[in-house]
């Protein structure tokens, strides 16, 4: 077991959690932002507000490339300062964004934000788990995810309400300043990780590391195929009013956040396969509401979000398992990657599904039983997952004979 555990104190695990939670808040607010924000700032770039997918691709891409390059070189580096800079570098990045016009300069811009952003959570992670004893893992993971549910919550009204009263530049100013006031945090809370130029345990990219890695990702590909047409799917499909969308979303987001700690709380009383199985169950009534056309908007986004956050932690209580400390920053960097990824392609299936975002019932009805369907596989992921573990830990040392 590290020194680490030895070491323990709970209230230094919780401020570095916090402070993780923090910048995972504002990384993953400027990523989520811009397709919202551009509304507000295609006139300036003198493009349609269409092109929107243009700039977020931009950012994929980038993630995409730097969580690979960081699979291989990220055990090179100091942790603590590899983040100082990732922070002050997509502060800047942002900062640029608002004093230019050219369009090919801000795509620019977000593949460069991408390449910071990518590897951002990855490291962050890596350290706060490395810290954490294995018995409280799951619950600081849960901490950290939770952040994303505060973007939904806090982070957004509060960017939209910006750029409709002051304009889009001072909502990226405010990103701006969120990062570099998650500097002086950093230099204070966050601990040294090691630096290891150890290759000889170097994570390999085999098959069970790709399985592992990629599993968040699977499990989030269900509910980002409705994410991109969540509007429309409550306003058309269940009869929400356009007012009611801000309560709807505020309250999907709250439920988010108690069903992340809730679930980060459960980790070490349940299997990950009873809250796999349970989450998922929930998960699937909620798209039957839609399927089925009772107009319960509240009710169905509720359960929607809930039941998307409970999953996503309940399969992230079973990879953290699979790295090595030494190898976590690098296992965790190819997870975002791939977890970017796979996000991308459950939206481009999702356009395709519904061509034109018509809501038919018949193409919405199609894509409702696509997302079921892929999301009930998630059990049985996190028992192949779980298996592979157990074979892992009774594996006898190699005989060595002199």
């Amino acid at each position: 077991m590290p020194l680490i555990t030895t070491t323990f104190n709970h209230k230094t695990l919780v401020r570095i959690a916090i402070v993780m939670a923090f910048i995972q808040f504002t990384n993953a607010l400027e990523y989520m932002m811009f397709n919202p924000v551009f509304a507000f700032m295609a006139a300036d770039f003198a493009v349609p507000v269409s092109f929107s997918g243009y700039v977020s691709g931009m950012y994929t891409s980038g993630a995409v490339l730097s969580g690979i390059i960081a699979f291989y070189w990220i055990g090179r580096f100091n942790k603590k300062r590899f983040l100082i800079a990732n922070m002050a570098l997509l502060g800047l990045q942002t900062l640029l964004t608002t004093f230019t016009s050219s369009f090919s300069l801000l795509l620019t811009l977000r593949f460069c934000a991408g390449l910071v952003g990518g590897t951002t959570m990855g490291v962050g992670i890596s350290i706060l788990i490395n810290h954490a004893p294995t018995n409280l893992r799951g619950k600081m993971l849960a901490t950290v995810i939770a952040s994303f549910s505060m973007v939904s919550i806090v982070g957004m009204p509060t960017i939209l309400f910006l750029c409709t009263h002051y304009g889009w530049h001072v909502a990226l100013w405010l990103i701006s300043t969120l990062c570099l006031l998650a500097l002086p945090l950093i230099v204070s809370i966050i601990p040294q990780d090691p630096v290891s130029f150890d290759t000889l345990h170097a994570l390999p990219l085999d098959v069970d590391t790709l399985l592992f890695a990629s599993s968040n990702a699977l499990v989030q590909f269900s509910p980002m195929l409705l994410i991109p047409i969540l509007v429309p799917l409550m306003t058309q499909q269940l009869g929400a009013s356009q007012d009611l969308l801000p309560w709807l979303f505020f309250g999907g987001g709250v439920t988010g956040y108690l069903s992340t700690k809730m679930t980060g709380a459960l980790t070490f009383r349940f299997s990950a396969l009873i809250l796999a199985t349970g989450s998922t169950i929930v998960f699937i009534l909620s798209l039957l509401i839609p399927i089925l056309g009772y107009p319960h908007a509240a009710l169905f986004i509720t359960l929607f979000l809930g039941a998307s956050y409970s999953r996503l932690v309940s399969s992230s209580a079973v990879t953290i398992q699979f790295p090595d400390d030494r190898q976590r920053a690098e296992f965790s960097s190819l997870q975002t990657s791939i977890m970017y990824l796979i996000t991308t392609v459950a939206f481009f299936l999702s356009a395709f599904l519904l061509p034109g975002h018509v809501m038919a019932p018949q193409n919405m009805n199609t894509l409702l039983a696509v997302c079921a369907i892929s999301a009930s596989g998630f059990p049985i992921i996190v028992i192949i997952l779980q298996k592979k573990l157990a074979k892992r830990k009774i594996q006898p040392d190699p005989l060595i004979i002199d």
